[in-house]
């Protein structure tokens, strides 16, 4: 670095660029993480809905938004209250 420096040659805004989209996709990685970290929110096989009917655990779904920091995948638990034929996150 200080043989491009003497030379003139070394582009600290590219290089700087280049260090901030570094960090920027490091933290979208350990926000993903953070919002993660709670295992998706599963409560078990099946919860209640609060009216007496049960909601059966189908799946993990995702969702992908999008952070000042990075683009970040949520993973969720998907319950399906049969009775209904409607679901919940």
């Amino acid at each position: 670095m200080r043989g491009r420096q003497k030379l003139g040659s070394l582009d600290l805004e590219a290089s700087e660029m280049a260090i901030r989209a570094a960090m920027h996709q490091l933290g979208g990685v350990l926000f993903e993480k953070f919002l993660n970290a709670d295992g998706g929110g599963h409560q078990g096989a099946h919860i209640d809905c609060g009216q007496g009917h049960q909601a059966e655990f189908v799946d993990y779904r995702g969702k992908k938004i999008v952070t000042v920091l990075a683009p970040v995948e949520v993973v969720r638990a998907y319950y399906l209250f049969a009775c209904r034929r409607q679901g919940a996150v």
